[in-house]
């Protein structure tokens, strides 16, 4: 048994769901005496046990009559706001902020009915109904169980409707995949592109708009280069670098849902794991230099347009897709900057770093996200070297066939360069 943050935290029974029982105490002033609530939890951190927290107070709030509701006669709406309260403060702000917009229409739909009357039929239809992709079809449901899995674990349900709901199977279309294969941009490509939007700055018809133009295109460049969430790049400010060692504390984002032109506002990261140090390559801050150079000098964050307006998402997909010409085998749906962070990943992987490292750098919490969405990727780096590892390969040779491959790829490494 331990304790923390006034919670009692015990091993689970065998038989229970979770991996850990937390217990709260509170004193029941009608019956003169000192009684407990719990709930169960997978994670004992700081974060989580907040959130846990939130919850219990929630319990004995409502066991002292301060809701005045009794619990099967609870609307949708009134048990989601419950379950968004003990959400807030238990997940990073951009979870939240994901949570608010997925629910929205699940409530304006079924708020004013009794949670206890939502069956697995209503919300299969519900799901079916949305024009969402198959991806966001997942995180939708899945955010939907873990609602009416709070609703079942507060008494308000039996089961989760959700809990035995089976949605079709989604076969991935051919072109689907061509389009999530084609989602990511190649070192050559990117040099090509990088070099088109020179060439096109110089041409522009005022000095305003030329200069903008070459302050997108080493936006452009940096975030390819460090493959970094596009939030986190128009964020940075100066005082998040130390430029004596050449490290990036990474530590907020902008806010874009919350931010006015003019008026920035910073938040937290994605995630815990986003926070990270990173060490700054040699490019990196040279161009990071160069807008510092350019701004005014009172100038709290780098990435800023000649005026000293933000860079922004929109604006800088916007002029990506201006160079569609440059590349006309990709798709125009490629031409984002999240692609220069796909491409990043890939680059990495090209040149062998680890994955522990990739998915440090990039901020995920493991390399799953490298696997299952970037990592998808393949690019003809990749396929070069996976050709060069089996074109001679047999059972008799494959002793050698490893030392092998690699003294060729490192030659041809040298060669390109040199």
């Amino acid at each position: 048994m331990a304790t923390k943050n006034g919670l009692r935290i015990y091993p689970e029974k065998s038989t229970g769901k979770s991996k850990y029982r937390v217990v709260m105490d509170y004193y029941h002033p009608q019956e003169e005496r000192w009684k407990q609530v719990t709930c169960g939890t997978d994670s004992t951190t700081k974060k989580s046990l907040e959130g846990i927290k939130n919850k219990l107070s929630l319990k004995v709030e409502k066991i002292l009559g301060e809701s005045g509701k009794s619990k099967t006669g609870l609307t949708v709406a009134e048990a989601m706001a419950e379950w968004l309260a003990t959400r807030k403060g238990a997940v990073a702000d951009g979870t939240h902020v994901e949570d608010l917009h997925v629910v929205r229409p699940f409530v304006a739909q079924f708020g004013r009915w009794k949670v206890s009357k939502v069956e697995k039929d209503h919300v299969k239809d519900y799901l079916l109904a949305l024009s969402i992709a198959p991806a966001s079809m997942k995180n939708y449901r899945s955010r939907l169980n873990l609602f009416f899995e709070f609703c079942e674990d507060e008494g308000y349900i039996k089961e989760s409707p959700v809990y035995r709901l089976r949605m079709p199977k989604h076969m991935e279309t051919l072109e689907e995949k061509k389009k999530r294969e084609d989602k990511n941009f190649t070192v050559d490509e990117m040099r090509m592109l990088l070099t088109a939007m020179e060439t096109r700055a110089d041409l522009a018809r005022t000095e305003e708009t030329r200069q903008n133009n070459w302050r997108k295109r080493y936006f452009m460049e940096f975030q390819f280069l460090m493959g970094d969430r596009i939030s986190e790049s128009v964020g940075l400010r100066g005082q998040d670098i130390d430029f004596d060692k050449g490290v990036l504390h990474l530590r907020t984002q902008l806010d874009v849902v919350n931010s006015r032109s003019g008026s920035p506002k910073l938040k937290t990261l994605k995630t815990k794991h986003s926070e990270r140090d990173i060490l700054l390559k040699r490019r990196e801050l040279e161009i990071i230099h160069w807008f510092i150079e350019r701004n005014d000098e009172d100038a709290e964050f780098i990435f800023l347009s000649e005026k000293g307006a933000l860079m922004k998402g929109t604006v800088i997909n916007t002029y990506l897709k201006r160079f569609c010409d440059v590349l006309p085998y990709k798709l125009k749906s490629s031409f984002v900057s999240h692609a220069l962070r796909h491409g990043n990943v890939m680059l990495q992987k090209e040149l062998g770093i680890d994955e522990q490292v990739i998915v440090q750098r990039g901020g995920w919490s493991d390399t799953q996200m490298i696997s299952r969405v970037y990592g998808r990727h393949v690019t003809p780096v990749l396929l070069e070297r996976a050709d060069l590892a089996l074109k001679d390969f047999s059972l008799q040779n494959s002793r050698n066939i490893h030392e092998k491959t690699d003294e060729i790829w490192d030659l041809r490494r040298s060669k390109r360069t040199g």
